[in-house]
């Protein structure tokens, strides 16, 4: 066969044991593959339709995809197949652009995972809670997840995280790590312990060389006392409503994945009725214009300086809005996640 299939399924090889990528052709024989250990797998693509290998079959397995995810994944990569011809040479530059084809189609599967937690904010009483997430043309993988959690007071659960790099590997291990730590958060004590468990777990189950820099946090809405853990993540900015200078919350540690241990120190903080609390991710601070400047933190904080007392969402949309004037006319170069939090007065 002319086509190097090889070629095909190794961009799916530096995710390890979080998915493992197989073709065959059409009497089942296998012609390419990421791991010479079979399992069920998670999603198949039988018959494929024309092509280098018509009638062929791609299945997919492994601890990192579900069947949503993986059945979007096989489909693109039998219908990147099905578009190669059986005489086409492996070194014809058609072979690279049906390998781009799959990335591209793995961006649709990662919108189609998102699709099942929904964007909207849960009710939080007291709260005037927003969220913006953009993604980039680029397959990435920023995430977050804001939830109540099944303990007394039912506090209020924020996680925001960015993948290293991009790429398939990147979105894999954003769709292996986000429920991972969302089951840490609801069965640990605090964020510093959750994020400890999820790196434990990477450290020892991972093979890439991508990381995660994450931020977990706990909110009591009866008191405002906010907890975060920050794992190499851009720190969140407090606004407090007294018009005091807008500042950060400091104090970090290691990325998830990089070091079996990561000692990431609690920071606490007290938010008072009208204090706001801003999380995002670098994909607001790495933007770039056309001329190549960095949006920078200086630019975000004096956006933010210009609606610090407008709602959670006036403040997102104007963070938001502003990245994206900064960059035009260019495409955003990374996700854009933003998260607002802000304690309500009390009511005369």
């Amino acid at each position: 066969m002319a086509l190097d299939l090889d070629a095909v399924v190794a961009p799916f090889r530096e995710v390890g044991g979080a998915l493992s990528v197989a073709i065959e052709d059409e009497a089942g024989m296998p012609v390419a593959s990421t791991s010479a250990d079979a399992a069920p797998a998670t999603a198949t693509v039988r018959g494929i339709a024309a092509g280098a290998l018509a009638g062929g079959v791609v299945r997919l397995w492994g601890n990192g995809v579900d069947g949503a995810l993986g059945g979007a994944i096989a489909e693109s990569i039998a219908a990147s197949l099905a578009a190669v011809p059986p005489s086409e040479p492996a070194a014809d530059p058609r072979v690279a652009a049906h390998a781009r084809l799959i990335e591209s189609e793995l961006a649709h599967g990662r919108t189609l995972q998102r699709s099942f937690v929904s964007l909207i904010p849960p009710e939080v009483p007291g709260y005037d809670v927003a969220a913006h997430y953009e993604a980039a043309r680029e397959v990435g993988g920023d995430f977050f997840d804001l939830f109540r959690l099944r303990r007394r007071g039912h506090p209020l659960s924020v996680v925001i995280a960015d993948v290293t790099g991009k790429g398939i590997a990147a979105a894999l291990l954003m769709a292996f790590s986000r429920p991972l730590l969302h089951a840490a958060i609801d069965h640990t004590a605090g964020p510093a312990e959750a994020l400890e468990r999820t790196n434990r777990i990477l450290v020892e189950e991972r093979r890439s060389s991508l990381f995660i820099t994450a931020l977990a946090a706990r909110l009591d809405l009866r008191t405002g006392r906010f907890r975060v853990a920050n794992a190499g993540h851009e720190p969140p900015l407090l606004v407090r409503a007294d018009g005091s200078p807008i500042g950060c919350l400091l104090g970090s540690g290691p990325l998830i994945g990089a070091f079996g241990r990561l000692d990431v120190p609690e920071v606490e903080t007290d938010l008072a009725p009208g204090d706001l609390i801003l999380l995002y991710t670098d994909g607001v601070t790495d933007a770039r214009s056309p001329a190549g400047e960095r949006f920078d933190e200086w630019r975000l904080i004096e956006t933010v300086q210009g609606v610090r007392d407008g709602t959670a969402q006036e403040v997102v949309a104007a963070v938001s809005e502003t990245v994206c004037a900064f960059q035009e006319p260019a495409e955003p170069a990374d996700d854009i996640t933003i998260v607002a939090i802000r304690r309500l007065p009390a009511r005369s």
